[in-house]
């Protein structure tokens, strides 16, 4: 298919959320008259701000003890996720085009239900959350949530069917400890065939909206390679350093208005002219000036890192020791030695070498230290020094969730996976810290996720080779590749080595598809492709390498986890085992450079995940899903994803006609 699709495409490669509202009750301003004494107020509160739940003049209660219906809790669990919450798309791969409710290419999915109508308030919700348990979980994964031909949409949930559903926002492994797993994680409480109450909904959705701020739900999963070394989310880039009240003197309305332009990105020239007259007059906040200043478009990047270092020497100047401006000042020093980086490696080290000097100036292993040694760890990371990184974070790693998480990553990363159990056994988080407590939790899991590495990637492989092995299938499936989409069937004869691909396709050039036909005989390595606007056949070779997905595709999948880092997942749910692979960037760049591709050198991998979903009573594999960005050196983008469906009962019987062997277009 991959082939087929370089051929036609070669030319080409140069539900909103409700707004809620409020209405006055006795206690204070509350969305609904009937929450005010409930022991899920603030929840429910919390939930109508974050748009979960409809609220406003026509709608005065919320019938907090009512029981919440199948229908209601999945529009509720939609608006969670299409609301912002995307941990799992590393597991879903996702677009935004299938996000809305569609597939990836021309066919639109459907519910298995008789009884949810498309012309229903709850049938686009319902249909999406079912999109995602399919992409997560395999063919129809909502039937073993509600089984049969008629969801019941109207009919009380249990804890337990909600269970289901909220287990997709966790690692676990197995659909049959669901209602454990959630209940685990405090989500719900009680019994599991006990009915959700729409109190105890919101609850659950505002605790999994702290989950979700969290660290995601694998927090060693680096699948773009942009996660690692971590440092941690700035809430405020652009503060004041200091208060001002009014009246304010001149120059501190001047600051003031500098800083609000450069927040608002309304600064110009003028604005750092006057920045620049206060750092010159002595300006009692010279921390805030020269930061600002380091903010600069128009001078160079050099000069801005200068005057980043001049903010931190204004710091300690002051003598005042404040954690959080050192950490926010040293992280700006971080952010400019990323874009020096990039270019040039080399300016790690040196940026390195300048932030080390100020570690004798602050107190060894207190929290002005550890705001400082979190970026030199991670500079340390950026020129080569993981040694020294790792004995860095792991200094702090037992109070810092960033320091815990890279002193891991790295440990894996150098196959230490006993330094990192260690690390993680020595931890006693205190129970009032819930993010490091989660955070424990999730790493243990993942930890014997990796343990499971090698009997992962043996199933996988060969459920891999009974594909290889089989003598006919036919594959049903549908694809994107940088604008165009397809929609095809391919039949596969592997004992006459021949296989036929037919279907259509859509360019974006065009309103109407085009017929899709060829036909690959495996002998000879030669495909036959029809050529539509000429309406003759097009012979091209098969056994030459263009893209970089085809070249990993021929690689067995323990030599891509031994010699590529791939990482990979196993889920059960229902009657399917589903395996995930993330393949690092990097290493696809790095180990490229030994490949000769058609498409030229490869610069950049943003992406590279596929899906494997195996039925568990035949290790058949039945449904494939793949999701690759790849950048060329000459700006070449490919960007590629589908899905693919097996059927093996299929009756494959078919052959490459003559008149397509003579008709090849001279």
């Amino acid at each position: 298919m991959q082939k087929l699709i370089r051929t036609i495409s070669c030319g080409l490669l140069t539900l909103s959320l409700l707004t809620p509202g409020v209405a006055s009750a006795a206690g204070g301003l509350l969305p609904y008259n009937d929450i005010s004494k409930h022991w899920a107020r603030n929840a429910i509160i919390q939930g109508v701000q974050l748009g979960l739940f409809e609220a406003g003049p026509n709608v005065p209660k919320f019938y907090p003890n009512r029981d919440m219906t199948r229908a209601e809790f999945l529009v509720m669990i939609d608006r969670l996720y299409y609301g912002g919450q995307y941990q799992i798309y590393p597991l879903t791969f996702l677009s935004e085009h299938s996000e809305w409710a569609r597939a990836e290419g021309f066919q639109e999915p459907y519910l298995p239900y008789k009884d949810v109508d498309r012309l229903t308030w709850m049938y686009k919700p319902t249909l999406r959350i079912s999109t995602i348990l399919d992409r997560l979980y395999g063919p129809n994964a909502i039937q073993y949530i509600f089984p049969g031909e008629m969801m019941k949409p109207n009919q009380p949930i249990t804890k337990e069917e909600a269970a289901k559903i909220l287990q997709m926002f966790t690692m676990s492994p197995d659909s049959k400890n669901a209602w454990e797993e959630v209940r685990s994680w405090g989500w719900l409480e009680g019994e599991k065939t006990e009915r959700v109450k729409r109190g105890d909904a919101a609850v659950a959705a505002d605790r999994m909206v702290n989950y979700f701020l969290q660290d995601g739900i694998m927090p060693l999963l680096d699948y773009d390679g942009k996660k690692f070394p971590m440092v941690p989310d700035l809430e405020e880039v652009l503060p004041l350093f200091a208060t001002y009240a009014d009246p304010k003197t001149t120059e501190e309305q001047i600051y003031v208005d500098a800083a609000a332009a450069i927040r608002s990105r309304n600064d110009s020239e003028e604005t750092f002219e006057q920045l620049r007259k206060l750092a010159d007059a002595s300006f009692p906040n010279q921390v805030g000036v020269h930061y600002l200043l380091s903010w600069n478009p128009e001078t160079p990047i050099e000069t801005n890192l200068e005057e980043a270092f001049l903010s931190i020497d204004a710091y300690f100047e002051d003598k005042i020791i404040l954690p959080e401006t050192l950490g926010l000042l040293s992280a700006n020093v971080y952010d400019i030695a990323l874009q020096l980086g990039n270019k040039d490696q080399s300016q790690y080290k040196k940026v390195l070498d300048r932030l080390s000097a100020y570690e004798q100036k602050v107190k060894q292993d207190s929290k002005e230290w550890e705001s400082l040694a979190m970026y030199l760890g991670a500079l340390e990371i950026r020129s080569g020094q993981v040694d020294l990184a790792l004995a860095r974070y792991k200094r702090f790693a037992d109070r810092s969730p960033e320091a815990l998480l890279n002193t891991s990553y790295y440990y894996l990363q150098e196959g230490r996976m006993q330094e990192a159990e260690e690390v993680l056994a020595a931890m006693k988080p205190k129970a009032s810290d819930s993010r490091m407590n989660q955070l424990h939790k999730m790493l243990r899991q993942e930890f014997a996720s990796l343990k499971d590495q090698p009997a992962i990637i043996s199933d996988l492989g060969y459920s891999l080779r009974q594909l290889d092995n089989a003598d006919t299938y036919q594959v049903k499936g549908e694809a994107v590749l940088s604008g165009l989409t397809f929609s095809y069937t391919q039949d596969v004869n592997k004992e006459k080595q021949i296989s036929r691909i037919s279907g259509f396709y859509q360019s974006p050039q065009k309103l109407i598809s085009d017929k899709l036909l060829s036909y690959t005989d495996g002998k000879t390595n030669t495909q036959y492709s029809y050529d539509t606007d000429r309406q003759t056949w097009d012979k091209s070779r098969t056994d030459k390498v263009d893209f970089l997905h085809e070249w990993v595709g021929a690689v067995k999948v323990a030599d891509r986890a031994k010699e590529l880092h791939a990482r990979y997942y196993k889920q059960s749910y229902g009657k399917y085992d589903v395996i995930t692979e993330w393949i690092p960037g990097s290493m696809l760049v790095e180990k490229s450079k030994k490949v000769t591709l058609g498409q030229g050198k490869v610069k950049e991998v943003p992406l590279f995940m596929n899906k494997y979903y195996i039925d568990r009573a035949s290790d058949q594999i039945v449904k494939y899903t793949w999701r690759y960005e790849e950048i060329y050196e000459g700006d070449g983008y490919v960007a590629y994803s589908g899905t693919d469906n097996y059927d093996f009962t299929s009756n494959v019987a078919f052959s490459i006609p003559d008149d397509v062997r003579k008709g090849v277009a001279p």
